[in-house]
């Protein structure tokens, strides 16, 4: 990307003047840091799987078949496969069967013409290489950051040190997106808020500043809620925005008409994630919403690519990967949830709402 391609697109500047924004918007940025496992997953895929020649070979193949034949965690292979069709490698029909696209045969299936396999072969030595070979064989998530000899990110977070930094970052992501959430969601009424795994609670803070009626309850793990409890006095949000110390995989508080997750369904499993839109359907009072605020695959899951490309680091990472509208819907849909829609947010993140009857 050049600088000139780094520039705010046309308008925005007239729009962030209107609306107390930043007049340059800093997408490009989200995506190179949001994107830097992709590469090496693209190497792993040509260099180690050979998986384009594989599916070539078979001239459709559907997905546990894949997984079966080459030996890959469902979760992970479902990330790498959203990836390639997202570069235009792979191409998702209908009914589930994958195919190689005309780019792929032409260059990245042995036997081609113009096959160029050997670059990438030339990578494969990368380390992240290696990592993510392991996650697509086992599931098992890496450590967070290549850190050399350390445990996962959910593990990590017991450090006082890393829940630090990790909240730190979740708080300089979340100054520019925090705006665009709030007006996203202008229309939903609340007075009583429950920011679920909220971190630094900047989305808490930026709901309460927005709406003066609204108290807001932060629910963060050990040390986390510590973290949190600094930054919303540093935000002048200690008035009406609470932290309670507490785990969100148990009973969720109750008395709260909105629930937001931000960034945290990503993070874990179906498993999880579906135990997680259950406890909020039961701690939710009748006739609230549900909002989540991520970076959403599309329904058919064969894009956007800045999306594609942050799932590969979330597989890498963490047990979880960004959801497709599809999946979520019919995650919210049988926990009990309707009225589920999509709406646009900023930095290739999107909003997710669903309402609780009642």
């Amino acid at each position: 990307m050049s600088p000139r391609d780094a520039r705010a697109p046309s308008g925005f500047a007239e729009h962030a003047r209107a609306s107390g924004r930043p007049a340059s918007d800093p997408t490009a940025l989200y995506r190179l840091r949001d994107a830097a496992y992709a590469a090496d997953l693209l190497v792993v895929a040509i260099a180690e799987l050979d998986l384009l020649t594989h599916v070539a070979a078979a001239g459709r193949v559907d997905a546990a078949r894949l997984c079966a034949s080459l030996g890959l965690d469902p979760r992970a292979a479902d990330v790498m496969i959203t990836y390639l069709a997202a570069l235009g490698l792979l191409e998702r029909r209908p009914d589930g069967a994958i195919e190689v696209s005309t780019l792929a045969a032409e260059h990245l299936v042995g036997g081609a013409p113009l096959d160029m396999r050997a670059y990438f072969d030339a990578l494969r030595e990368r380390p992240g290489c290696a990592e993510l070979l392991g996650v697509l064989r086992s599931g098992r998530p890496a450590a967070w950051a290549s850190a050399p000899d350390r445990e996962d990110w959910a593990g990590r977070l017991d450090d006082v040190a890393f829940a630090r930094r990790f909240t730190a970052a979740m708080d300089a992501r979340g100054a520019f997106l925090a705006p665009a959430l709030c007006a996203a969601i202008d229309d939903l009424p609340s007075r009583r808020l429950l920011d679920v795994g909220g971190a630094s609670g900047v989305y808490a803070c930026a709901l309460a500043a927005r709406r003066p009626g609204l108290r807001a309850t932060i629910l963060e793990r050990p040390p986390v809620d510590a973290a949190a409890r600094t930054l919303v006095a540093e935000h002048a949000c200690s008035a009406r925005v609470e932290v309670v110390t507490g785990d969100m995989f148990d009973a969720l508080p109750a008395g709260h008409d909105l629930h937001l997750f931000s960034h945290v369904l990503h993070d874990w499993s179906e498993q999880h994630v579906r135990a997680l839109l259950s406890r909020s359907f039961a701690a939710l009072a009748p006739g609230g919403w549900l909002v989540d605020h991520d970076a959403h695959v599309d329904a058919d899951k064969s894009g956007p690519l800045p999306v594609a490309e942050y799932s590969v680091l979330l597989m890498h990472s963490t047990h979880g990967k960004c959801w497709s509208v599809a999946e979520l819907a019919g995650m919210l849909t049988d926990a009990g949830f309707a009225q589920v829609e999509q709406r646009p947010g900023i930095a290739d993140r999107s909003i997710v709402v669903a309402r609780k009857p009642g």
